[in-house]
């Protein structure tokens, strides 16, 4: 059975901006990737890096 929308138990945020529903992927070489997954919480530390690239 899917997940029905507005349910009760639905997905929440505590984000001050929620993020977007679709992904920005970007294609970089074997080495940066392994160590970029190697840092803690990768996904979370370049979210707030990016910011400061733009």
């Amino acid at each position: 059975m899917p997940f029905q929308k507005n349910h009760k138990t639905g997905f929440t945020t505590n984000r001050e901006k929620p993020l977007t529903s679709s992904p920005i992927c970007f294609r970089v070489d074997k080495d940066l990737a392994r160590e970029l997954k190697s840092i803690p919480d990768w996904q979370e530390e370049l979210r707030l890096e990016l910011p400061n690239l733009i």
